[in-house]
């Protein structure tokens, strides 16, 4: 989606620093240059008293995680080294000067802290005082406070760009604008002055207009224009809405038939297997025994396990190899077979370790039994498939409000998080949420607005006795509140804006709605028409939809070209997490790697016939799996199918259908998903491709699980088999 705002007030403005990243100290200010302008704390410091000597010593509380305040002394100082640190690209010195004052290269436009001490630092791009649509520059800090890597697009813009003053005005760019869409906006339009980078990489000087047309539409619009500031040349626009209606892969059936397809959960995901490694090397004196030692977090029970064992030794005959698991229990991995050949290496099946709790600490001992030879361990890896039981992710710590006595349309019973009213009736509102979840009735117009309450009286909704009309407002107030939880106990995300972010719902938008979609401030959902569709208030519908919300206060990725389709890919990612986290804490959800289908159908969840098939894109015969077919298929969601499908090779592990790459044993949905969201956050940009996707989520693996990973290996092997290298 486009850059909407920068959040918190007006960012500082920030000096280009013309030093290198070891000399930021050294950059003087003149008279004419704009001064930086930080606020709370960095002033002159105060007069030494007893109490100011006595708050010198208390130590400072660590900075919190999540997004910072703009005009918080911790958002300010990382804004400062990140401005410092960025080196000019060539001949600055001349780009930044308009009317004889040097405006800065970077303007601030939010600045997170993560769990892992490390502080990210969104910067959008300018020129010579005008913004450069698209590009931006995140400074990666440490938890030493220094720039450790850098992220975004410095290309050189020609000078006098920014400085030129257009022939055209923003009344005559919107007039253009309006020209080419047609029909009275229903909000009003937007227009400004931009620097532009066309599809061969020229620069110009623009204006960008974005008109919108919402309310009740089939085909919701907010169409952004691209024009030039001089000859009114209308370089690009396109609708930055997204609509499942508006998918042309929204088609009944499909071709072909996957596991998925078929109903049946892959097992990986649902329960998916546990991997854990040494890869510390420890040498095998002669006549030796060493121990090397791994924790298994995950408290599930053992179905099958899997040892892979590298042990580099001259004589594998000398050897012999035992695995203790946690409970004491052992099993002769090798024993002094192999005479005098080298090495043992190779994978092991140690399924007499079934039954076992995996979780605690996993022995293996390896003992040199005769004289003259040596070697060393050089690492070695569990595979634990665990029993086939529910799945639970990785510490959820939200407690049931209350007991699931509300019947939903997709979901089966669910509990609901209300408000109780004065008169003593209850209403779809959740203050226990962030800022707060809210779902409201659109009466069946064309513009979704007000706030209409959806009452019960006894709050036990979707009773036989309730207001049909009551029963999507369930599945759309369960759907935001699930997507509220998976970002916060998986994501670790505290709603969309990383602060809390009000959730608001309508439902019942339009007559014979078949459309849901995210406006750019809240969800509406379309009733159906009862033949392509119920109503589209499906769990992975809302996860969906809701997480274009969630890309548009992170990376902005733009809705077009490479971006537009990692853009979807990422819905579609958040929206199967949803899913896959609701079916956790309730039986009645089922998984599945189809998007859409428990609306999409009338018979409500036929996983044959959905939007899209994240193990096989190319199966509703318009969507892509492999990027060799991408100047094919450039429209938004049939290119998404090239990450959908990474995705599911790194969670569920499988084949690539085009390629026949196989990603052997994926990494489990939470790791995947904790890659996923990472890299949106803090690596991607709104103009990030698919192989800087690759090279993001690699960063974001790296971060979580250490360069040398399996995890970081399983990344690299899933792009790779979408052809994304």
């Amino acid at each position: 989606m486009s850059i909407r705002r920068t959040d918190g007030s007006k960012p500082a403005v920030l000096s280009t620093s013309n030093t290198t990243a070891a000399q930021p100290k050294a950059a003087a200010k003149s008279a004419n240059v704009a001064a930086a302008r930080v606020k709370d704390g960095f002033g002159p410091a105060a007069k030494t008293t007893d109490l100011a000597r006595a708050e010198q010593s208390l130590q400072s509380l660590p900075a919190p995680v999540g997004r910072l305040s703009l005009e918080s002394k911790e958002a300010q100082a990382a804004i400062q080294t990140a401005v410092a640190h960025l080196t000019p690209a060539p001949k600055a010195s001349t780009q930044g000067l308009r009317g004889g004052v040097q405006y800065p290269a970077f303007v601030p436009k939010n600045v997170e802290r993560d769990e892992l001490g490390m502080t990210h630092v969104r910067l959008d791009r300018q020129h010579e005082g005008v913004k450069v649509y698209g590009e931006q520059v995140v400074a990666h800090l440490g938890k030493d406070g220094k720039v450790s890597t850098v992220t975004g697009d410095q290309t050189t813009i020609p000078a006098g760009l920014g400085v030129q003053k257009p022939a055209l005005s923003n009344a005559q760019a919107l007039e253009i604008a309006q020209k080419d869409f047609g029909v009275k906006p229903d909000r009003q339009p937007h227009s400004e002055r931009i620097i532009y980078k066309d599809a061969s990489g020229e620069y110009h000087s623009a204006y960008r207009v974005e008109v919108a047309n919402v309310n009740g539409e089939e085909d919701p619009r907010r169409m952004h224009y691209f024009i030039d500031a001089n000859s009114g040349e209308v370089y690009e626009k396109f609708n930055s809405i997204d609509g499942f209606k508006k998918c042309p892969c929204a088609t009944h059936g499909g071709v072909g038939e996957t596991a998925a397809a078929q109903g049946k959960p892959a097992s990986a995901a649902a329960s998916p297997d546990v991997k854990v490694s040494s890869t510390k090397k420890v040498p095998i004196p002669d006549q030796g025994t060493i121990t090397s030692k791994v924790k298994v977090g995950a408290d599930v029970t053992v179905d099958k396990l899997k040892l892979s064992l590298d042990i580099a030794h001259s004589f594998k005959g000398d050897l012999s190899v035992t695995l203790t698991s946690p409970s004491g229990k052992s099993a002769v991995v090798h024993n002094r077979t192999g005479g005098s050949a080298d090495n043992v290496k190779g994978d092991f099946d140690l399924s007499a370790f079934a039954g076992e709790k995996a979780k605690g600490e996993w022995t293996l001992t390896v003992k040199d039994n005769a004289k003259k030879d040596t070697g060393t361990l050089n690492r070695w890896d569990l595979t634990i498939t665990p029993k086939a039981t529910t799945p639970t992710p990785t510490d959820p710590t939200t407690p049931s409000t209350g007991k699931a006595d509300d019947t939903s349309l997709y979901s089966g019973k669910v509990d609901l998080s209300t408000k109780k009213n004065a008169d003593g009736t209850y209403s779809l509102e959740d203050s226990t949420r962030g800022k707060g979840v809210a779902t409201y009735d659109a009466r069946n117009q064309e513009e979704a607005s007000g706030q209409t309450q959806i009452k019960d009286d006894n709050d036990i909704w979707g009773e036989a006795t309730d207001p049909q009309r009551n029963q999507a407002a369930v599945d759309a107030h369960y759907g935001a509140a699930m997507t509220y939880d998976f970002m916060k106990n998986i994501l670790g995300r505290d709603s969309i804006d990383g602060k809390g972010e009000k959730l608001v719902s309508y439902i019942h938008v339009s007559e014979n709605y078949v459309n849901a979609y995210w406006d750019g401030e809240k969800m509406s959902y379309g009733d159906g028409d009862g033949v392509d569709s119920g109503p589209l208030t499906a769990l992975d519908i809302a996860g969906h939809e809701i997480s274009h919300g969630l890309t548009e206060r992170t990376a902005g990725l733009i809705y077009r070209g490479e971006s537009g389709g990692l853009n979807e890919a990422i819905s579609d990612i958040m929206g199967a997490g949803v899913e896959w986290y609701a079916s956790t804490k309730n039986p009645a959800v089922k998984f599945n790697w189809t998007v859409g289908e428990a609306a999409w159908t009338p018979t409500n969840g036929d996983p044959n016939d959905g939007l899209r098939y994240m193990d096989d894109p190319t199966k509703d015969g318009y969507s892509i799996d492999h990027y060799k077919n991408y100047p094919k298929q450039t429209e938004v969601h049939g290119s998404s199918g090239i990450a959908n499908n990474a995705f599911y090779l790194l969670a569920n592990g499988g084949k690539n259908r085009t390629s026949q790459i196989e990603v052997k044993d994926g990494i489990g949905m939470d790791k995947g998903l904790k890659i996923y969201y990472r890299a949106l956050a803090h690596y991607m940009t709104p103009s990030t491709t698919f192989a800087q996707a690759r090279q993001a989520t690699i960063n974001a693996a790296t971060d979580l699980y250490g360069a040398d990973s399996a995890e970081v290996k399983k990344v690299k092997e899933s792009w790779t088999a979408v052809g994304v290298n």
